[in-house]
């Protein structure tokens, strides 16, 4: 499902419109009929007491219709207007005229106390105050009114969007609706997925409004689910072996860090790897041996840390991988950054940077494009901050752009994990992923999504599907964890729980 922003969403519309001929009250029409039909499974309307909230712009005349449908499914209906009647479009004008000659009461108001009585004694409101066109936060006599409506017992359902609710950023910047149902118009917004933004959207629904669905391909934005993924999966045949499931190899680890690799190795190996070895420096190697006797543990470094005069032993070992990933557990010092980026510039075929290896790559303002490999990046919010030189606060924001600008700017494969997290490639495609949960936040995880990726490119899928299915996978598995505990599973926990995730996507419809 493609996922939009601001300008995204009136594009769409314009298209539907000029392209398609579908007149803009068709699609208001289709718009608030969509609002009683898509919730009446969850809300009971009939003889229910609705109050509808309806501004002056296209989410109020949806708002109209709302009401006309809202009385035809035997609700006691009235309608407040707030905003300026003047900048009413003809079809927003229109069905507050039909409106009016059902006698279903618009009560045009400028104060927010007006409608006080009514929102205490409803029993669903209705938000058409505002839509997706917001660009900074509600203040006012509106803010008021959607802080009375927030107070109200009543059901909420928001029309597109929650009224506050900033469309590209899902930021709150002043009063925000909190709804327990969204009824979103052709397709989701960012603000619907965006964290604050999804904490008042409640369960949001999605009515296509009769727009073609080929009218949205040219947005890049995709919001990944199973039906995407179900596809990529790697199927193996009965003439497989290890040796046609990739050979991977795992250059992680320093002293005192050993576990890292051995995560990473650990995620690679549910993810259905045919060999792994873990390149390593020596104390971590005589740790790790034997506690995974599926991995091949390979002394990599005479030191506690590798340093630029490994690079040719582990380039030598590493020759006849088919997939590298590089950094969990690495460390930062000095010597371990120059190995990072000689082994970077000089490798070929998928590499995933992960962990030290992006502190590398950033501290040593590394040419990525000059890279031989092809880089699947897979860095959290504070590691990206680094690679940009951005806040945190404004990658949050703006997580979705970003990625896919660095993707763009410097050839490689952008996994900016977080909530939600964001795959960006060069030629523009962004894939945002809607599994995975709270529960994942701890350590390791990263870790263990780097050997899922890595897996499955060594299983015949290219660094994007790669990408794609490892993190909803990895997702996944960790949902499937939360099913038994919200918190305190770990990173092997997930791993572990790969294959049965693996399972469950395939059976999905």
């Amino acid at each position: 499902m493609k996922l939009l922003n601001r300008d995204e969403a009136r594009k769409l519309d314009t298209l539907a419109m000029n392209t398609y001929g579908l007149p803009e009250a068709v699609l208001m029409e289709n718009a608030g009929a969509s609002v009683v039909a898509l919730t009446e499974g969850d809300v009971s309307w009939k003889d229910a007491r609705v109050v509808i909230l309806c501004g002056s712009g296209n989410n109020g005349g949806d708002g109209f219709v709302t009401a006309r449908y809202a009385s035809l499914a035997e609700a006691d209906v009235v309608v407040f207007l707030m905003g300026d009647e003047s900048h009413m479009s003809d079809a927003s004008r229109m069905y507050y005229q039909v409106c009016e000659k059902m006698v279903i009461p618009v009560r045009k108001i400028k104060k927010a106390e007006e409608a006080q009585p009514f929102l205490d004694d409803a029993d669903i409101i209705v938000d058409a105050l505002i839509g997706t066109g917001l660009r900074q936060g509600v203040s006012g006599e509106k803010a008021d009114l959607i802080d009375r409506a927030n107070a109200s017992r009543a059901v909420r359902i928001a029309v597109d969007i929650p009224s506050g609710l900033i469309c590209d950023s899902g930021q709150a910047e002043g009063a925000v609706i909190h709804a327990d149902y969204t009824v979103t118009m052709g397709t989701l917004k960012r603000a619907h997925i965006l964290y604050p933004g999804n904490e008042y959207c409640g369960s949001v629904k999605v009515s296509p409004i009769g727009i073609p669905g080929g009218a949205a391909d040219e947005f890049p934005a995709e919001w990944v689910t199973a039906a995407d993924v179900k596809p990529l999966i790697p199927v193996r045949t009965r003439i497989s072996h290890k040796g046609s499931n990739g050979y991977l190899g795992i250059i992680a680890g320093s002293q005192g860090m050993a576990g890292a690799g051995l995560l990473a190795a650990q995620g690679a190996l549910y993810a259905g790897a045919g060999k792994i070895s873990l390149f390593t420096p020596q104390s971590p190697a005589e740790e790790l041996t034997g506690l995974l006797p599926e991995i091949m543990v390979r002394p990599a470094s005479t030191y506690g840390e590798f340093r630029g005069e490994d690079v040719e032993d582990v380039l030598s070992g590493t020759d006849a991988c088919d997939v590298l990933a590089i950094g969990p557990g690495l460390g930062r010092k000095q010597e371990t950054q120059d190995f990072v980026c000689q082994v970077l510039e000089e490798s070929e075929g998928p590499i995933i940077v992960d962990a030290d290896a992006l502190y590398a790559v950033a501290a040593k303002k590394f040419p990525l494009r000059s890279c031989g490999g092809q880089l699947i990046l897979t860095p959290h919010v504070g590691e990206f901050a680094r690679l940009t030189g951005k806040s945190a606060t404004e990658i949050e924001q703006h997580r979705i752009d970003m990625a896919a600008s660095y993707a763009r700017e410097n050839q490689v494969i952008l996994v900016l994990k977080g909530a939600p997290t964001v795959t960006a490639a060069p030629d523009g495609r962004i894939a945002v992923n809607s599994t995975g949960n709270p529960g994942m936040a701890s350590g390791g995880m990263g870790d263990t999504l780097t050997g899922i990726i890595a897996a499955l490119c060594g299983q015949g899928l290219d660094v994007w599907e790669s990408a794609v299915l490892g993190v909803y996978l990895h997702g996944l598995a960790g949902d499937i964890q939360a099913e038994r505990h919200t918190v305190g599973f770990t990173a092997s926990d997930v791993a572990r729980t790969v294959p049965t995730a693996r399972e469950r996507l395939l059976g999905a419809d």
